[in-house]
């Protein structure tokens, strides 16, 4: 099914395995097929146009969720600094 979908890393070729689990192989096929008239949709295109919510931590080579702690952080403080008023 990779010939009808834009596969750039791995963590696409993960996403495609989850979806086609979810979705069924019929379901995915159709979709892509539908999406990619005149290019290839990207994994996540087929997510939107499935409806199917992707999965909300993907495990990392160790098999561990990702720690998402201190890119959380640096977007509150981005947050902060936007909320501001302008001098």
């Amino acid at each position: 099914m990779e010939h009808l979908v834009r596969i750039v890393n791995e963590d696409d070729r993960q996403a495609m395995v989850w979806l086609r689990q979810q979705a069924g192989d019929a379901r995915v096929e159709r979709a892509a097929r539908q999406l990619g008239q005149t290019h290839k949709p990207f994994v996540s295109a087929l997510y939107r146009y499935l409806g199917v919510g992707r999965p909300a931590m993907h495990p990392d080579a160790s098999g561990h969720a990702a720690d998402r702690s201190v890119g959380d952080y640096y977007l509150a403080r981005i947050r902060q600094q936007l909320a501001r008023p302008a001098r």
